[in-house]
């Protein structure tokens, strides 16, 4: 049996050294805007899963004569990267210089890309990994940088001092993108507002109260619409104001507002122009009375206890409560108000969903997660981020006007934070200028992905590009974000098609995680199966559909690659390792085969130019399992022998064997190579050979009359079965009933394969054996 990792690794190195799958445009192109995956972690088994998908398409594509273009890329500035940094050395900004703290994110990300490109090109990904980018390089730093000041000469990038969403834990303004939806145990505080008997969960807000808000149909509280009433403990008056929005089921039907506690504190606020008492800083409550400068946890638990001294707490509820929390940490978010950078995005809603309707999606319904999400935008994308490894803002302030400088498009890349040039404030003439600290939002490099691996090859000219393949997860972030650089940069979709793949759970339809200890690394399963068998199991779901490992699957693609191996040996064996001369096919078996690999070819290619690979695979599982091996091969063993169809018989069994290993070939590359060039020796590669093409002229009208042999072959092989026999193992004599002018003129098809001695046939419309 051949060994799978000896195979393996001779081809990887064999595709590296002659820059087989590298992109040299042409007439016909196909470009992939491929994920860059991030290097704050180690590939895990859904990246086993995605990737190949994509790998399928760019094999069969370069088959079918395109000039492939499926670049790499890592994704390795922000703040996944300094976590991932600050673990492996132990290192972080506060007892880091800024310089050095940069310059060791940098070695430790070049570092894991090393070993993350060994284990992405271990699945067999016929990438362009010498050419690959990252996104903390100086050349995509330029790209982002220049393509953030173009945003400001259009005006869709501005700053602005405005509620933003914060992350406690990770000391970073966030977005709409970042957030996710949690449920939390926490306690619902009831309070006597003098009147009104409110229920909040953020007690320790009190401070900044400026409504409270009733449902304009709850007739509990109708009478105090449009009053005003004291806040407990700071004894200032607010209004009592209604607003369809108020849940009259939730605590007392009754809110305070404050500022801010939550996205509907934000929302009610800016729709009723409220003013503002700001009390949350950094994390920190600070109220100028009771309380003064402690984190949100110790402040909550003052202002309870002080409320429950002067008997304002009616009573204290254990409730299950959503809130929004930042995905990368599961910290709820915090909401405050400072200056940050965003791009402008809400007045242009309709375009963007308009670009989306341009786009395909694969499957169409995750369109649909597209739409929602761009209705649903509430704000602004706010892409300042208050972390250290990032792309820079190209802009200082001066101190003494308040000016914006930019820098100059020759300058870049720059990082103003380390520049040591003197400026001068062009308005006022100070020399009093300071940089911007903060850097920008990961996604808004790596939603540049298209520019980026456009640029870096010098073919720009070839945007839109044809595909991105990605996770459903990141559809309200990368794609949402490319989509919207693309209209706003260039006016134009950045990809014709997008390819949606789901998630992976445990054979028992968990999810897994490191705490389940049901998580499992791809190398694991190269190790024990194979990588073509790995590939093998991504392609066993639909486009958007979730998968579970199972061993079966994986079992399944290591049986195919022994027995396409075992196939060709027998071939080989047949033909005395010498292929045949050509020849056109006569013989009924030989036609008979050739009309089911055109009809496999046939539909093969139909579901791949649809991005069905599943159902590809399956066509192509069923011709090559059931009607060459099981009954086409079984048949020639004997027929081979025969000098008056010996040459045509196994040059069919060679030609269509060769269609096999190119059909298999984008789904299993190594043993269909391996294969290949058994057959073909002088062969460059079969990534690089034409994908069989449908002809109709091979279309033969035998097909009809072996498939009823075939079905008789099948009758004797339950007898057989019932028997307890070997399918080799010898017939004396049986009758067959069925139609006896096509048994008569393939009983030597049924004696021979069979090891049938005698036979007797008779005519009848039913179809059975007697076994004498």
């Amino acid at each position: 049996m051949i060994d799978t990792k000896a195979m393996e690794d001779k081809w990887k190195k064999y595709w590296f050294n002659n820059n087989t799958f590298k992109f040299k445009k042409g007439i016909k192109n196909y470009t992939i805007d491929t994920p860059p995956p991030t290097v704050s972690g180690k590939m895990h088994v859904g990246h086993a899963f995605s990737y190949p998908q994509q790998d399928f398409i760019a094999r069969y594509k370069r088959m079918k004569g395109y000039n492939v273009l499926y670049p790499w890329g890592f994704d390795d500035n922000g703040l996944p990267t300094e976590r991932f940094v600050e673990k492996e050395r132990r290192v972080t900004i506060d007892n880091t210089p800024l310089k050095d703290y940069i310059k060791i994110c940098k070695e430790v990300s070049k570092e894991a890309e090393k070993d993350l490109y060994k284990a992405w090109y271990d699945t067999g990904l016929s990438a362009d990994f010498k050419n690959y980018i990252d996104t903390s390089s100086d050349f995509s730093i330029k790209i982002s940088q220049e393509l953030f000041l173009d945003l400001v000469e259009k005006k869709r990038a501005y700053r602005d001092e405005a509620p933003y969403v914060t992350c406690p834990t990770c000391r970073t303004a966030i977005s709409q993108i970042d957030m996710k939806d949690a449920v939390i145990n926490t306690e619902l505080v009831y309070i006597n507002f003098n009147g009104i008997e409110i229920a909040t969960t953020r007690p320790e807000m009190l401070g900044a109260c400026v409504a409270i808000f009733v449902n304009p149909d709850d007739d509990r509280y109708r009478k105090f619409i449009g009053t005003e009433i004291n806040v407990p403990i700071y004894d200032y008056p607010v209004k009592v104001m209604a607003d369809n929005s108020i849940n009259m089921e939730f605590g007392t039907g009754a809110e305070m507002l404050c500022t801010f506690g939550d996205q509907h504190d934000l929302e009610l606020w800016k729709k009723y122009d409220l003013k503002a008492r700001i009390i949350l800083k950094n994390n920190r409550i600070n109220d100028g009375n009771i309380i003064e400068n402690l984190p949100i946890k110790d402040a909550r638990k003052k202002i309870v206890d002080e409320l429950i001294n002067r008997n304002y707490v009616v009573k204290i509820e254990k409730i299950k409560h959503s809130v929004n929390t930042h995905e990368r940490c599961g910290t709820p978010i915090e909401i405050g108000i400072s200056k940050q950078w965003y791009i402008k995005d809400l007045d242009i809603k309709n375009e963007l969903i308009d670009f989306g309707n341009r786009i395909e999606w694969i499957p169409e319904h995750m369109k649909t997660r597209y739409n929602n999400w761009v209705t649903g935008l509430k704000w602004d994308w706010c892409i300042s981020r208050q972390r250290y490894f990032g792309v820079p803002f190209p802009v200082w302030y001066c101190n003494d006007c308040g000016e914006i400088l930019f820098a100059e498009k020759e300058e870049l890349p720059v990082d103003p934070r380390l520049d040591e040039r003197k400026r001068k404030c062009e308005k006022c003439e100070s020399e009093n200028i300071v940089p911007e600290t903060d850097v920008m939002d990961t996604w808004a490099t790596s939603s540049l992905s298209p520019t980026l691996y456009l640029k870096h090859i010098g073919e720009m000219d070839i945007y839109t590009m044809d595909a991105r393949f990605q996770g459903h997860d990141i559809i309200t972030s990368w794609a949402f974000t490319t989509i919207l650089r693309s209209y706003l940069h260039y006016g134009e979709i950045p990809w014709k098609k997008i390819v949606i793949s789901g998630n992976v759970y445990d054979p028992f339809g968990q999810k897994m995680s490191k705490s389940k200890g049901n998580i499992v690394e791809p190398r694991v399963i190269i190790d024990n199966y194979g990588a073509d068998a790995l590939r093998y199991w991504a392609s066993t779901t639909m486009q958007g559909e979730n998968i579970k490992l199972r061993e079966q699957d994986l079992m399944r693609g290591r049986k195919t690659i022994i027995k396409l191996e075992n196939s060709l040996k027998l071939i080989m064996l047949l033909a005395n390792n010498k292929k045949p001369e050509k020849a056109q096919p006569s013989f009924p078996v030989n036609r008979w085969i050739i009309t089911k690999m055109e009809k496999t070819i046939k539909e093969v290619t139909e579901y791949m130019e649809s991005n069905e690979i599943m159902k590809a695979r399956i066509v192509l599982d069923k011709f090559f399992w059931n009607q060459y091996c099981d009954n086409y091969l079984e048949i020639i063993k004997n027929e081979a022998s025969k000098e008056d169809r010996r040459n045509e018989t196994l040059f069919t069994a060679f030609s269509v064997m060769e269609n096999i290993l190119k059909m298999y070939s984008p789904i299993m590359p190594f043993i269909t190579e391996e294969l290949y060039h058994e057959i073909n020796p002088s062969s460059g590669s079969i990534g690089l050979e034409p994908y069989p093409e449908f002809d109709m002229k091979m279309m033969y009208e035998e097909e009809d009359e072996i498939d009823y042999i075939i079905g008789i072959i099948d009758i004797i092989r339950n007898l057989k079965s019932k028997m307890k026999l070997s399918m080799a193992a010898p017939l004396e004599n049986i009758k067959i009933h069925g139609n006896s002018k096509l048994i008569n003129k393939y009983d030597y098809i049924l004696t021979g394969m069979m090891h049938i001695k005698g036979i007797e046939i008779i005519n009848s419309d039913e179809d059975y054996i007697e076994n004498q």
